[in-house]
C-alpha cells in the first residue's frame, strides 16, 4: 500500500475513533475536538464577524492567520477555546470553561496563535475524504438510478428535507443516533461520512434496470465478454475502497 492510501486509512481511524489533538500550552495540555454540528453553528457566528479573506486564506494561509492573530487576537483565542470543549452538550454551554481556556491561549504569541488557528480552520477534510473514498462515485451511482425511478414513478411524489432537520438531522435519528449524539458528541465529518456511505437499496423492475449504465450497476454487460464478468464482481463485492 502507498503511503497516500496509508494517510487515508489513519485519517479515516482518527475520524472513527474521534481522536482529538493534543497541544501542550506552557504546561497545560489541551486537545483539539473533533467539529460537532453544534460547534459549527457557533463557530460560525465567531467567524462570520472575523473578517477572514478567503482568497487569501487559500493561497497564503499562515499570512492571513498571522493578520488576525495580530487584529482580532482575543476571538482567535475564542475559536481555540471551543475547539479544545470537550464534545458534550455540558461542557459547550460552560462559558466559563470555556473563557478560562481562551484566556491561557491569549497569553501565547501571535505566531503561536496563528499556527494553531490554520490548523482548526483547515482540518475539515470531509469533501476530500469523500472523494478519496470514493463515496462521490456512489452518490453519482444512486442519483443515475434514482432519475430513472423518477422518470417511471409518475405517483410517486417527496416531501420535506427543505432544511438541516430533514435533510440531516433526520436521517441521522433514522440510523438510530440520539440528538446529543448528532448535536453535540459525533464529529461533524463522522457523521457526514455516515450519511454519505449509509446502504440504500433501490427496486427497480426489469425494464428500468436496463436504462441503468454498468458504471451504476445495471445490467448493460455484454455476456460474450469474459471482462463482463469482472466488472460485475467489482460491482457486486463492494468493501471499503480507495477511489483511483
Amino acid at each position: 500500500m502507498d503511503d497516500k492510501k496509508k494517510d487515508i486509512e489513519y485519517e479515516l481511524a482518527d475520524i472513527i475513533t474521534q481522536k482529538p489533538h493534543e497541544i501542550k500550552v506552557g504546561r497545560k495540555l489541551f486537545r483539539l475536538y473533533p467539529v460537532t454540528l453544534a460547534k459549527q453553528f457557533l463557530l460560525k457566528r465567531i467567524m462570520d464577524g472575523l473578517s477572514m479573506n478567503d482568497a487569501i486564506l487559500k493561497k497564503n494561509p499562515y499570512m492571513e492567520a498571522l493578520r488576525l492573530a495580530e487584529t482580532n487576537g482575543k476571538v482567535c483565542c475564542h475559536i481555540l477555546a471551543i475547539h479544545a470543549t470537550p464534545n458534550t452538550k455540558k461542557d459547550l454551554h460552560n462559558s466559563k470553561a470555556i473563557t478560562e481556556r481562551r484566556n491561557v491561549f491569549s497569553k501565547m504569541s501571535i505566531e503561536d496563535v496563528a499556527t494553531l488557528l490554520i490548523y482548526v480552520l483547515t482540518s475539515d477534510k470531509t469533501d476530500r475524504m469523500i472523494h478519496e473514498l470514493g463515496l462521490d462515485k456512489e452518490q453519482k451511482r444512486l442519483a443515475e438510478v434514482m432519475e430513472i425511478k423518477r422518470k417511471n414513478g409518475k405517483n410517486n411524489i417527496s416531501f420535506g428535507g427543505l432544511t438541516i432537520f430533514g435533510s440531516f438531522i433526520g436521517q441521522l435519528k433514522e440510523l438510530g443516533y440520539s440528538d446529543d449524539e448528532i448535536i453535540y458528541e459525533k464529529g461533524f465529518t463522522f457523521l457526514r461520512l455516515m450519511i454519505a456511505d449509509k446502504i440504500t437499496s433501490v427496486y427497480l423492475t426489469d425494464e428500468e434496470l436496463q436504462n441503468v449504465s454498468t458504471e451504476a450497476g445495471g445490467t448493460m454487460l455484454d455476456a460474450n465478454d469474459p471482462a463482463s464478468f469482472d466488472k460485475l464482481k467489482g460491482l457486486a463485492l463492494r468493501g471499503v475502497k480507495f477511489n483511483e
